[in-house]
């Protein structure tokens, strides 16, 4: 059952996530073989609404102070616009070449553009990636297995998610 409230989600996240990841892990994985993949789709994309809700990821930012995330040339853009700097500004200053990817990301974690009040200071312009994670509203969740379980041990509502994903489809 879905917890009702924010504390409960990120107390339940930070006492099962790690202990629980290889359950979720092969959980996600089977579903593969067991349950159509737009069912997972159409189960996940409520509870990623309904965990929504409650969890309000500006009062976590574990996401951001653990992950490296990745930049778009849109993302760049936006961004630098919002800031008052150039392109190459940014770049200079935030990111890091990603050859693996082909992509910008930042050359740190936690994401240099993290606030000391734990809040993302581009918040509103934020990255593409920052705004859908954990992307458990994208299609074909059953082809990202890895991930989404990574994903459940950096964040509290993947992890909420994940879990409610187990009672639904059993």
């Amino acid at each position: 059952m879905l917890a009702d409230n924010h504390d409960e989600i990120v107390n339940d996240w930070k006492a099962n996530a790690q202990k629980n990841d290889d359950r979720n892990y092969m959980f996600l994985r089977s579903l593969k073989v067991r349950t159509s993949s737009k069912k997972v789709d159409r189960v996940t994309s409520g509870l990623n609404e309904q965990v929504f809700q409650i969890v309000d990821c500006t009062r976590c930012s574990n996401c951001c102070r653990t992950l490296q995330p990745e930049f778009t040339d849109a993302d760049i853009a936006r961004i630098a616009n919002y800031l008052g700097v150039t392109r190459d500004q940014l770049i200079a200053e935030y990111l890091d070449w990603d050859e693996d990817n082909s992509q910008y990301r930042t050359k740190s974690a936690p994401c240099p553009l993290l606030a000391e009040d734990g809040k993302c200071s581009v918040y509103s312009v934020r990255p593409k990636t920052c705004e859908e994670f954990p992307h458990f509203q994208k299609p074909d969740l059953v082809f990202n297995t890895m991930t989404r379980a990574n994903h459940a041990l950096v964040c509290p509502a993947a992890f909420a998610i994940v879990e409610e994903m187990r009672e639904r489809l059993r």
